[in-house]
Order: structure tokens, then C-alpha cells, then sequence
């Protein structure tokens, strides 16, 4: 396959040339964002340099033709009174298609003609959001913008999707593998955000929610430089700092950027933990100090090559490193049995964690030949991880002991996958493979006779076949997919070939969306299988020490979770809903047990359930008052989940509310306030018991030129909490925390040309880095 791939690409950068045309007729059709005709747009003819060649304008039915005889013809601009002006590049066949001309606020003379851009429209698995022409562009940042979209949680960089859990997030079509990335792109760089919680055949069978960024698209040639600086005062001093540059010359795109972070946080946390083994009642009060330091960087660097209107290549390299993060931990715990105090242990826990260095590089390209499109994406990627940690014990009752371990992680894998798409009409129909190959090392040393070491390796391929069609009918359209794959997973340790913990699998995963209007609202019904494979950590055989009463260990005889997921949503003005359900057969679970039969030490680790069933509803709303622009989001997450606690079984059934109400106002001369309120509910996930939570952040934006100006505040009362109540079969831990929130953040970004690179390698192997 790599050198299949290799000839490809050779083959294409010395064959393709450009095509010379004798005369050749440009047309097509210029429609609104609701597909109604805009008729009398200008339609200008420009070569690589916008000098313009010749014009026209469309009839009443938005269609337009000309016909061109110059071969430097190269850019196609349109433009209309009420509209975002776009420009297209010209196809080599003259067939442009449907514009899409996005709406504008217009100001002629002394009247004001507004018009208010949709924000969400339903899309094929999923919803679309407009940023561009929007509020939601002067937010700051792309994370600040994916925060407030439907079904979306956002904690720190983290972000997940209600029900559906961490999503695949790509930028123009390109994987993200770190998400501050996505704190270095202003969101006035953004076009739309697609929230696909359904998402088909082509993507990974785990992959149950995706993102995909889309930054507004600019012409030209020449230098684009932008750079930002990020400093956040909290309990310490954190700052970040990036660069990026691009250089644009006759379609190719030459890219580089650099990031470096350093982060200090802080965290409170007590932990109130009962443990009955049967015989003895425990009970350990824990006050608890976390410091932790960090500093990272990351570096990529590539080229676009948009050889013609057909073909385009590209090629991306990044490099990524923490070459020193440590956290230092500083626990008081008292000690009772059968109430009466047994012992007093002060605890200094020092991590101290190296992650260096991990290369990722991907190859593309692109070709259409005729109604046939061909997309190819090969990936390779590596990464070394090493950990130490090192427990200081004073026990009133033992004295001074120490308790170390070391972990090595090597990993690496080759990914390989191929796409072709054919269009007839406004039918299309998607076929492709993808394959991936991994290596996993795991070494974990205990020093002392206290626990086992591991040796660990896993070898995994996977090979997947995929197949999916979307037929519109009327205003009707109906896609369904199915995905094939084969999985060989090879479990050695110590060198040795393990049996029991190895696995090959065979499986089906269809999908299927049906997307209706009703009157003026549209809707899409949705089921789709997707499984859930378990990380690799989480198949590790080490145990680690936490305390004298807590251990950790992963369970290599895990099975693949598979998922059945039923979603409606639909749209109607400003108002978005979704409602879903999911049927988790062999549900992974995190759980607690203990760790030897009548042992006072509890294991944390992972099983299987045999089921478990979870629910979730959406309510966004986005209406536009003048200047102020509130969103109210609701979230309801539920599940039907028993499990055995030292107390007897357990219904965790009490669903979690999550309500988020964020509000920018515009005050003129380039200044916008924003203002947001969260809160979350008691209620359940898993085996935990979340406790309400609630903050409000502040903030206020500047534009001055090339200049971007944020102040903001969050947690203004220092009300956030990530406090809960963790259930296992002989214990029960009920922690207080508070995690360093109450900050004040100044970003500072200028931008010189911006351009976004043009780079649209989306990656292959995306779940299985996820998973490393």
C-alpha cells in the first residue's frame, strides 16, 4: 500500500499539467442559504491574480453562463447586495455547480437592511453551525465557539458530546491530534461547526461523535502571519504562546507553526472513603494538595500542492513533546477501624512524566476524475511516554517508608485509507478500506516486593471495508452505510503469547439516516452500531500504587463494547432539539473492588457489564434581540444502570441536568461582552454520583485592525466544584474538590494576511491514536 501510494503521487506530479481551453462554458447556479434562487449577482471571471478577465450576472433563476476563451482564467467572484461575497476557484470543466452566497448585514445610505444569518440547519447525522456572519465569531477562540454548540460539554481543552462521548475533531478536513490547537484559531477565522453525532460507514466503527471546524476560506498569494499570547492568572501564573506561518505561491502552499505551553494549576480535594470488608469498618479522611507543573510544545510543517482544479497533494509532519511534567501531591490521612483511630499517614507523592517525543506525519491526495473522486490518506505515528513516582510515607504507626515505580510506553502504528465517491445527479455513493497497524509496549517496574511488575505488548491489525449511498428525494434524503471489520489483537507478556487475552473479531456495522421537513421545521431520524474498543491503558496488567488502601490496574480480558444509538433531532428558526437512545451491550465500566477477600485495600479497574442503557435530550435556544445574543442549552442525560455497592445493590438511575446560558452583547466600535452562567444537577453517570455544580464567567472582546483584544473571568464566585460519590462493592468515596477555576485570562493574537492553509489530509487511523 506505501508504494502504491508513492506511484500515485509520482505519478500525478509529473503527468498533470494544466489544461489549456479553447473555449470552454462556465456555468452554474447561485442559491441562498435556504436553496432559493438569487437572481441579478454579479459573476466575475478572474485570473490567479483577481485581474478580471470578463462578467456577467444571473437570471431570476440564479443561473448563470460565460463563455471563456482565456487560459489564465482562474477564480470565479460573486457578489449581491445582502450577501457575503465568495469566490471559487474555477472548474477545469466549467460546471461550478450550486453558490451558495451566505447573507450579510448591509448598510446603503441611511437605512439599514438586516437580515439574520440561520445559526443551526440539520445536516445528514448531524447539525451545522453558522459562525461566520454571527456573534458566535467575536467569542475569541475556536474553543470558545465549539462550547456553545448543540449537545456539547466542554471542561478546560476537553470536549465531549452528550451520550456520545469524546469526538473526532478535524479542522478543514484535517485530524487534530492535540486540542489547543484549537485555541490558537480566532473564531472570526470560523465558517461553520458540524456537530455529526451519528456518524456513517467511512469513519472508525468507535468513532460515535465528530466534529468537523470549518475556517473561512481566503485567496492570495504572498505571506500570512499570526501569532497569539495567552497569560492566565489563577492560584499561579500560566501562559502559552504560538506562531504561525504560511507562504502562498501559484497553488502551493508552503506551513509551519510552533506552540509552547506552560501551565501551573492548583486543586483542593478531600476524600471521605468507607470500606467494608465484611468483618472490619473502615473509614479514611484524606486531605489532599495537588500541584501540578507542565511544559509542552509542539511544531508542524508542510506544504499544499493544488496542482490543478482535479488533483491536490499535500504532506504534514508535527512534532510534539512535554519534556518535563510533574505533579506533587501532599495527603493527610487519619485512619479508623470499627471507630477507633488505628493510624495518621502523611503521604508526598511526586509524578514526574516525560513525553517525548511523538512524530506524526500524513500523506494525501485528491483526485477527480470526472464523476469519480478519489481520496487517499496514509499516516504514520509514534510516541514514547515515560512516568516515575515516588511515595514519601510517615505513618504514626510504621514510620518512614518509600514506594516507586517506573513506566515505559513505546508505541507506534501505520495507518492506510482510501475513499472513492461517485455522484450522479444529487445521488452519491462512498466506498473505501482502511487499515491499521499497531505496536504497543508497556513496561511497568515496582521497586520492592510490594507488587508485580508487567511487561506488556500488544499487536494489533484491523482491516475495515466500507460502503454507504445518500439518495435526495424532493426535499427527502436517505443515507444509509455499512462498515466491515476484521481485528486481530495479539496480547504478549513478557514476550510470551497470551491466549486468553488475545482477540480477533469480525463484525458489521450498519448506519442509516432519514432526513424530513415538516412545514417549515426539518428533522433526521438516525440509528447507527458503533463500538467502543478499550484503551490500551485500560488493558494494561500493572498495578499501581496510590496508597496503603488504594491500587490501580487495567484488565486485559476486556471485550469491545458495541453500541446501538436511535437519534431525532430537528430545527426549526432558532430552536434545535435532539433526543436519543443508546443500548450498550458489554457496556466497560470503570469500577471498585477488593483487592484480595477480606482486604481493606480497594483495586480500581474495569469490567464488562452485560448491558446498560443510556438516554439524552438537547434543547438549544439562539434567538438574536438587537445587540444581545442569548443561547440557553439543555442537556438531560439519563441511564437504567444497577450495580452492587457494600450497602446492597444500587439504581443509579438519577439523570444529571446540564444547563448553559451564554450571552454576548455587541457595544459598537469593535467591543463585544460576554457573560455565562452553567450549572449541572445531582444525578448519575456509571458508577458515580455527580454533585451540583454551578459558575459564571465574564468577558469583554476588542477588533482594533490586525489586533484581537480578550479579558475574561471565569468562575467569578469560585462556585465550581468536580465533587461526587463513587460506588464499588465494599466502599464508597465521597470527594470534595475544586480544581483551580476562578481565573483571569488575557489573550492577545494579531494577524498580518490571515490565511488558513489549504492543507485537506483528514488522517487514517484516528480512533486507534485516540486509543494509544
Amino acid at each position: 500500500m506505501k508504494i502504491l501510494t508513492f506511484l500515485i503521487f509520482s505519478i500525478i506530479s509529473i503527468s498533470v499539467n494544466a489544461e489549456v481551453r479553447d473555449s470552454l462554458t462556465v456555468h452554474g447556479k447561485v442559491v441562498d442559504s435556504d436553496n432559493q434562487p438569487v437572481a441579478f449577482t454579479n459573476v466575475i471571471l478572474m485570473d490567479d491574480d483577481s485581474t478580471f478577465i470578463m462578467g456577467s450576472t444571473t437570471d431570476a433563476n440564479g443561473v448563470f453562463k460565460l463563455q471563456n476563451t482565456d487560459p489564465q482564467a482562474a477564480l470565479l467572484k460573486f457578489s449581491a447586495v445582502g450577501y457575503k461575497t465568495q469566490t471559487k476557484p474555477l472548474e477545469s470543466d466549467g460546471d461550478m455547480g450550486i453558490i451558495e452566497l451566505p447573507l450579510d448585514n448591509v448598510v446603503l445610505k441611511e437605512v439599514t437592511i438586516t437580515k439574520q444569518r440561520p445559526v443551526h440547519k440539520i445536516s445528514k447525522s448531524g447539525v451545522i453551525t453558522n459562525v461566520s456572519g454571527t456573534t458566535l465569531e467575536l467569542l475569541g477562540n475556536a474553543l470558545d465557539v465549539i462550547e456553545q454548540m448543540p449537545a456539547v460539554r466542554r471542561e478546560d481543552n476537553k470536549i465531549t458530546v452528550f451520550g456520545k462521548g469524546t469526538p473526532v475533531i478535524y479542522l478543514d478536513g484535517r485530524k487534530l491530534t492535540d486540542n489547543s490547537e484549537l485555541t490558537r484559531l480566532a473564531s472570526k477565522e470560523i465558517e461553520s461547526v458540524e456537530v455529526i453525532t451519528n456518524p456513517g460507514a467511512k469513519y472508525g466503527a468507535d468513532v460515535k461523535s465528530v466534529l468537523l471546524v470549518r475556517s473561512v476560506k481566503k485567496h492570495g498569494d504572498g505571506w500570512s502571519v499570526s501569532a497569539q499570547a495567552v497569560v492566565r492568572a489563577a492560584h499561579a501564573w500560566s501562559k502559552s504562546d504560538n506562531v504561525s506561518l504560511n507562504y502562498r505561491k501559484n497553488g502551493l502552499d508552503l506551513f509551519g507553526s510552533f506552540a509552547f505551553d506552560y501551565a501551573r494549576r492548583y486543586q483542593e480535594q478531600t476524600n471521605l472513603t468507607s470500606t467494608n470488608t465484611g468483618k472490619d469498618l473502615y473509614l479514611l479522611n484524606s486531605d489532599i494538595t495537588i500541584l501540578p507543573v507542565s511544559a509542552s510544545y509542539i511544531a508542524n510543517c508542510g506544504f499544499n500542492w493544488q496542482i490543478n482544479t482535479k488533483h491536490v497533494l499535500g504532506m504534514r509532519y508535527e512534532f510534539q513533546a512535554v519534556p518535563n511534567s510533574r505533579s506533587n501531591w501532599y495527603t493527610n490521612e487519619t485512619v479508623t477501624k470499627n471507630g477507633a483511630s488505628i493510624d495518621v499517614v502523611d503521604y508526598h507523592t511526586l509524578w514526574h512524566r516525560n513525553n517525548t517525543p511523538l512524530n506524526s506525519l500524513n500523506m494525501y491526495y485528491i483526485g477527480r476524475f470526472g464523476a469519480w473522486t478519489l481520496t487517499m490518506n496514509n499516516d504514520y505515528y509514534s510516541n514514547r511516554n515515560r512516568a516515575t513516582q515516588d511515595i514519601n510515607e510517615h505513618s504514626l504507626t510504621d514510620g518512614e517508608s518509600t514506594v516507586s515505580s517506573k513506566d515505559y510506553i513505546k508505541s507506534s502504528m501505520f495507518a492506510s485509507k482510501a475513499v472513492l465517491e461517485y455522484s450522479f445527479g444529487k445521488n452519491t455513493l462512498e466506498g473505501g478500506y482502511e487499515y491499521t497497524n499497531t505496536d504497543r509496549v508497556d513496561r511497568y517496574t515496582n521497586y520492592g516486593n510490594l507488587l508485580p511488575n508487567a511487561d506488556d505488548n500488544i499487536k494489533e491489525q484491523n482491516l475495515a471495508g466500507f460502503l454507504s449511498a445518500t439518495f435526495p428525494i424532493g426535499e427527502f434524503e436517505l443515507s444509509a452505510g455499512l462498515r466491515y471489520e476484521h481485528t486481530v489483537s495479539d496480547y504478549y507478556q513478557s514476550g510470551n503469547l497470551v491466549e486468553e487475552q488475545s482477540r480477533t473479531y469480525n463484525r458489521l456495522f450498519p448506519n442509516i439516516d432519514f432526513t424530513f421537513p415538516i412545514k417549515d421545521a426539518k428533522f433526521t431520524l438516525s440509528y447507527t452500531a458503533k463500538t467502543r474498543r478499550p484503551l490500551y491503558s485500560q488493558l494494561s496488567s500493572n498495578i499501581q500504587y496510590d496508597d496503603r488502601y488504594t491500587y490501580e490496574t487495567g484488565n486485559p480480558l476486556l471485550q469491545p463494547e458495541i453500541n446501538h444509538d436511535i437519534t431525532l433531532a430537528g430545527i426549526y428558526n432558532w430552536v434545535f432539539f435532539s433526543a436519543s437512545y443508546q443500548y450498550k451491550k458489554d457496556a466497560i465500566v470503570g469500577i471498585v473492588a477488593p483487592y484480595e477477600t477480606d482486604s481493606p485495600i480497594n483495586l480500581m479497574g474495569y469490567k464488562n457489564y452485560d448491558h446498560l442503557s443510556n438516554y439524552s435530550f438537547v434543547l438549544s435556544l439562539s434567538p438574536r434581540i438587537s445587540k444581545w445574543s442569548p443561547r440557553l442549552r439543555l442537556n438531560l442525560m439519563g441511564q437504567d444502570f444497577d450495580i452492587q455497592t457494600m450497602d446492597g445493590e444500587r439504581s443509579m438511575n438519577n439523570p444529571l441536568l446540564f444547563v448553559n446560558f451564554y450571552n454576548s452583547i455587541s457595544l459598537g466600535k469593535g467591543f463585544t461582552a460576554t457573560g455565562d452562567i452553567t450549572y449541572h444537577t445531582r444525578g448519575d453517570m456509571d458508577v458515580v454520583t455527580l454533585k451540583p455544580s454551578w459558575q459564571m464567567n465574564l468577558g469583554v472582546t476588542k477588533t482594533l485592525g490586525s489586533w484581537y483584544f480578550q479579558l475574561s473571568a471565569t468562575d467569578i464566585f469560585k462556585t465550581a466544584r468536580n465533587s461526587m460519590i463513587t460506588y464499588g462493592s465494599q466502599m464508597k468515596l465521597d470527594k470534595w474538590n475544586y480544581s483551580d477555576s476562578q481565573a483571569v485570562r488575557l489573550t492577545v493574537r494579531y494577524a498580518f494576511n490571515a490565511t488558513m492553509n489549504k492543507y485537506k489530509g483528514r488522517g487514517a487511523g484516528q480512533s486507534e491514536k485516540s486509543r494509544l
